[in-house]
């Protein structure tokens, strides 16, 4: 059994997302978690695994920006490896490619994870989803690095995204700090 889950702060469609969820994964466990006091992607996805049963694991962002048939596109890796990380394709801003390759560049140089930590689409085997104690949607740096540092093997394959806001500059400076306070705990 897959469990989806999904982070929920105030999303307009995530009804339809939740439709086209049941309609191709049927029988699949979609568990939608609600921050309406803004505590955090991260602390949002805790507890919806709190509740998750499946031994296959996704994390899937609520924002419509990824298609739910970017699913199928990661499971089939799960057969030889235990996290797939999905990997958008940067287009559009040359502020925003610069802005992602920064990102990518100082989360390997400080963590040694190589892949992109912030794309609302991740897959794993439940064994190696450890608990992670970030709130914010730094959160899945932490994963990743706790992951990698108890030898799981994790594969980033490209997924179609349709970017539909910008990042804040308010946003990039939590996420930088909270990626701090990560690095501090490890």
């Amino acid at each position: 059994m897959i469990s989806i889950l999904i982070p929920r702060k105030n999303e307009p469609g995530i009804h339809e997302l939740i439709e086209k969820l049941e309609q191709r994964f049927p029988g699949s466990q979609v568990i939608i978690s609600n921050d309406r006091y803004g505590k955090g992607k991260g602390w949002a996805l805790r507890q919806a695994l709190a509740h998750a049963k499946g031994d296959i694991i996704c994390f899937l962002d609520g924002d419509g920006d990824i298609e739910p048939r970017m699913i199928m596109r990661l499971l089939p890796f799960l057969e030889d490896y235990d996290i797939v990380v999905g990997r958008k394709q940067v287009r559009g801003l040359i502020s925003r490619r610069f802005l992602t390759l920064c990102s990518r560049l100082y989360i390997w140089i400080i963590f040694g994870i190589n892949y992109d930590s912030q794309t609302g689409i991740k897959v794993f085997k439940r064994k190696a989803l450890k608990n992670w104690h970030s709130d914010s949607f730094a959160f899945d740096i932490e994963v990743l690095a706790n992951a990698q540092m108890d030898g799981f093997t994790i594969i980033e394959v490209p997924v179609d995204v349709t970017i539909s806001r910008r990042m804040s500059f308010k946003s990039i400076i939590k996420c930088f700090i909270e990626s701090l306070k990560i690095r501090r705990r490890e």
